[in-house]
Parts: C-alpha cells; structure tokens; sequence
C-alpha cells in the first residue's frame, strides 16, 4: 500500500502518464523532463535527492518509469513509448535486476562500467521500494551484492547509496511524524545500518535535513530539534 506521503507525487505522475499515452509520438525525453518538471512545480512536489542536484528532473524518470511499469502496468502493450521515450530506464531496470540475483559484474559491464548508471539502477530499485511496488530487502540484497565485489567503484557505489538511502529513510521518518526527538532519530539510524549489514560511512545530520527540507519540506524547527543541529 503507498504511504500517504507519496500519493500527490504517484498521481501527478499517473497524470502525466495520460498525457504521455496520447502524445507519445510528438514528444521527446526532453519534452517529457520539462513536462515532469512542470507538474511538480505547480503541485509544489520536489525531485528525490541527495547531496548531487545535478539533473534533478532527469532523474525523476525512474519515478515515471517505474510508475508506468509498476504502477500502472503499461509496460507490455505499450512498449514503443517507453522504448522512444524512457529507454535509459529500461536499461536501468535490466541492471538493477542483475544486482538483486548477485550478477554484480555483468550488471557493471552492462552499464558500461559506469558508477553513474550503476547508481540508477540502484535508484530504480529505491524508487519501487518508496512506492510500495517491491520489498524491502530487495534494496539491502543489492548493496550487500555489490559490496561483495572486489572492484573498488563498485564497492564505493554500495556504500554512497548505502548512505544515501539511510538519510533518505531517516528524513521520510521525521516527514511522517514516526521520529519526533533525538533518541529515536538515533535509534533509527542504528537500525537501519543493521538493516543494510555492512560498512558504510553513516550520514551526518546535515546530509538528512538537506533531504527533509528539499525533498519533504519539513520545518526547520522540527529538524532542528531532532537532529541538534541549527539547519
């Protein structure tokens, strides 16, 4: 079931899906960017995050695709779109799916030895699990398989999105009201690292009140509160 936190962002994407199945032909992924990035805007919805925000909306197409995919199953009758349109996420999706099964080293020559694309595909992996559509330990069966390797970008790439995913998971907390003071919000940290199973630098406060007030839009002074830090 989707977290109420996520609904407005779920269905401004299904919307945008209805646009996208009648104007499919006429567009291009750069229509498609600025099309996301307008309908986020206007419902005040922000892209999901970490310290890069570099391509920000480009990035969002996971969450189209996997919505698309996922959500709304259009995938099989309505290949052709995602094929003009979204075919980085397809490939993305591929190379996630090989990092589940533990096939780490033809997921990163898949993606062209690439720390970038390997990083999507774990986003793509991210964003199933945000939106109810996968599991959990589907996330921590991928960083602990590519953390496994002997290839030290691909061991990096487990362990900044290990950290990534920590702050992100703490930041939806504060966002929906389950962490409400330090002692929590420390506690919360702790289990989600035993949850991960292997080493990784945790993030700083820093790195979560960036993510609760870009992404979540969560008042300075609940941040400030609970991670003792002044945002």
């Amino acid at each position: 079931m989707v977290k109420e936190i996520y609904r407005e962002r779920i269905k401004v994407l299904t919307d945008i899906w209805s646009l996208l199945m009648e104007s499919w032909e006429s567009l291009s992924r750069e229509d498609v960017i600025e099309i996301v990035k307008n309908a986020y805007t206007k419902k005040n919805i922000k892209p999901f995050r970490g310290f890069n925000a570099d391509g920000l909306y480009e990035k969002e197409l996971v969450s189209l695709f996997v919505v698309g995919k996922y959500g709304l199953g259009l995938f099989e009758d309505n290949k052709e779109i995602f094929d003009k349109l979204l075919s980085k996420e397809e490939d993305y999706d591929e190379i996630s799916k090989l990092i589940i099964d533990g096939n780490v080293n033809e997921a990163f020559e898949k993606s062209g030895n690439s720390k970038e694309v390997l990083a999507r595909a774990l986003r793509t992996t991210f964003t199933k699990i945000i939106f109810s559509f996968e599991s959990e330990d589907k996330m921590y069966k991928s960083l602990k398989n590519l953390n496994i390797s002997e290839k030290d970008e691909i061991k990096h790439t487990s362990r900044s999105f290990s950290r990534f995913y920590t702050a992100f998971k703490l930041a939806e907390s504060i966002a929906e009201g389950i962490v409400r003071d330090r002692l929590t919000y420390i506690a919360t940290k702790k289990a989600i690292a035993i949850s991960i199973g292997i080493e990784y630098p945790l993030p700083k406060a820093d790195y979560v009140a960036l993510i609760a007030k870009e992404v979540f839009n969560v008042n300075k002074k609940i941040l400030n509160k609970i991670l003792g830090i002044k945002v």
